[in-house]
């Protein structure tokens, strides 16, 4: 079995039912649970919902850059690294580093095997909004200013992996 410095470094708090990875809760869920979710929220909010979905990614992707970016004293590249590898780590697929431009605020990100792409099934568009969400919260923690996130492929719609593409505004 190979070593995941995630799952090593978890700590269950048996009282609290939390696991907290560097002192943030973390949880495991299926997500084929999350994409219930999506799905159903789609179908009240229509294209709304990519957003919202994005936005708590967003949120995750930028409080856990500025954490660990922090707490290891992280320059930007060391900390895309680390946030890929913890990405794959907690099973949201493997991650590569497409394009980094800080002078252009541009981050281009791959990711094969996305657990959402497979659990959403065929669709017409990218359906990983809460990975895109992530990456452009990595990205504003980086450019330190607010970024936009597509995804200009994904596995859902027959794609070989999902890609993501950060711009800051």
């Amino acid at each position: 079995m190979k070593i995941n410095a995630i799952i090593d470094s978890l700590i269950y708090d048996q009282e609290s039912g939390s696991l907290l990875y560097k002192e943030s809760r973390y949880l495991l869920i299926r997500p084929e649970t999350i994409i219930g979710f999506q799905k159903a929220i789609e179908e009240s909010l229509k294209e709304k919902a990519d957003e919202k979905f994005y936005t708590g990614g967003f949120t995750g992707g930028f409080l856990s850059t500025k954490k660990y970016k922090e707490l290891h004293s992280y320059s930007d590249r060391e900390i895309i690294d680390f946030m890929m590898k913890m990405g794959a780590e907690i099973g949201w697929g493997r991650f590569k580093l497409e394009k980094y431009d800080r002078d252009k605020k541009i981050l281009k990100v791959s990711v094969k095997d996305s657990p959402f792409a497979t659990a959403y099934g065929k669709a017409d568009k990218g359906v990983c909004h809460l990975t895109r969400g992530v990456m452009a919260g990595m990205g504003s923690a980086l450019f330190e200013q607010n970024c936009t996130g597509k995804e200009i492929a994904c596995a859902a719609k027959g794609d070989e992996r999902c890609v993501f593409v950060i711009k800051g505004k």
